[in-house]
């Protein structure tokens, strides 16, 4: 009988076990998440970054919708303090701070409030952080830009001296550093007179300043013209004169002449009459049309009239002189295979264009431009020298 009530005994318990652990797995066991209330005090000064001299400047941080002024001390001036600032254990707390006083560039920097807490932390930090603001005008010369395209000097381009405050160069001695962040300045402009010079006036400048050199692009006697690589000056150490060189941006390098299309393209096409016709984006004349020559290949019966000189092609420019055709003159006419004459007919004949020299004629400029040269001559879209050769019949 006590064995019998022993075991219910043991299996009341076993059931009540089993009922505690399916009310366990409803629990939820996760550990809270362990947040902190660190926060930081920061104070510094504000430096003339050319003397060192202390500047009574206004110093400005956005704390998101907070526009918080800095503390400051009449008797101290320059020196500023900001109190709880919100700080980060990941690196993931920054906010925008300014420093700014009359004649001087201001600092707009980016600034991270961060805290290692690995070990034993306070609950507030102290950090310092000073600012080293540039004096406009300060002994900083007049910088010129000449703005060149081919040796031309170029009237009316835009040109921009976009500050690189990140690197700009201190004079003097400094220490904890609040450096300001690139892309907070504005550009300063100016347009290149007759002589190709545009001129910033150095009471706008920032003596130890860096600018990178810009120009907008623009069109100049119908070539579109841009500054491929900007150049960057320091003022005070750089060159009171910087040279700029315009380049073309369309294809190949001629005062922006190329070819936009030609009849012989289609590598796969025939032309039996072996014409070439050529599409140029800017007007041009021919030079002494007699010079244009041409060569076959392939030859069996065609021959082409060598009786003068540049009897062998005929070479013409369309009345608005964008289109140039050239057309062979035969003395023997071509023949192509038609399944019975394989003794006579010219198998895969080929002409070959060549000596077509060329001037722009809406521009000032008299370079003598060799349409097929190998190296110089026209280029198309894909900046490779325009094809010289036709096919004329189909290879047997």
């Amino acid at each position: 009988m006590n064995s019998l009530c022993k075991a219910a005994g043991l299996s009341a318990l076993a059931l009540g076990l089993a009922a505690c652990g399916a009310t366990d797995d409803t629990q939820n066991a996760a550990v809270p998440q362990n947040y902190h209330d660190i926060t930081t005090n920061l104070q510094g000064t504000v430096f003339n970054a050319v003397t060192g001299a202390r500047v009574d400047a206004d110093v400005l941080l956005v704390q998101g919708s907070d526009y918080r002024n800095a503390k400051q001390n009449s008797a101290y001036p320059g020196d500023y303090f900001f109190a709880d600032i919100p700080t980060s254990t990941n690196g993931n707390v920054t906010f925008r701070m300014e420093a700014s006083a009359d004649g001087f560039q201001p600092v707009v920097s980016t600034v991270t409030f961060n805290v290692n807490t690995a070990n034993l932390q306070d609950r507030e930090v102290w950090s310092l952080g000073n600012f080293y603001l540039y004096p406009l005008g300060s002994t900083a010369p007049d910088m010129t830009v000449t703005v060149t395209y081919n040796g031309e000097r170029i009237e009316g381009a835009t040109v921009m001296l976009q500050p690189n405050t990140a690197s700009n160069v201190l004079t003097a001695d400094a220490t904890a550093i609040i450096a300001p962040t690139d892309g907070f300045q504005g550009a300063l402009s100016a347009t290149s007179d007759a002589d190709g010079n545009a001129v910033f006036d150095g009471d706008t400048l920032v003596l130890g300043g860096r600018y990178a050199v810009q120009v907008l692009p623009m069109v100049y006697e119908d070539t579109q013209l841009a500054l491929a690589t900007p150049t960057s000056v320091t003022v005070g150490t750089s060159a009171i004169i910087q040279t700029v060189a315009l380049a073309d941006i369309v294809p190949g390098t001629t005062d922006g002449l190329y070819v936009v299309s030609a009849s012989n393209e289609d590598s796969n096409a025939i032309n039996s009459n072996g014409t070439l016709i050529i599409h140029l984006s800017r007007p041009v004349s021919i030079v002494n049309e007699s010079l244009a020559s041409a060569s076959l290949t392939n030859d069996t019966t065609a021959a082409l009239d060598t009786n003068s000189q540049g009897s062998d092609v005929t070479a013409t420019v369309s009345t608005d002189g964008l289109t140039l055709t050239l057309s062979p003159n035969f003395s023997t006419n071509p023949q192509a295979f038609n399944g019975s004459n394989s003794g006579t007919a010219d198998n895969g004949l080929t002409i070959t264009y060549s000596d077509l020299f060329v001037r722009l004629t809406d521009s000032d400029d008299t370079t003598l431009i060799e349409v097929f040269d190998s190296v110089n001559g026209l280029v198309n879209s894909d900046g490779n020298v325009v094809d010289d050769t036709v096919q004329i019949t189909l290879e047997f």
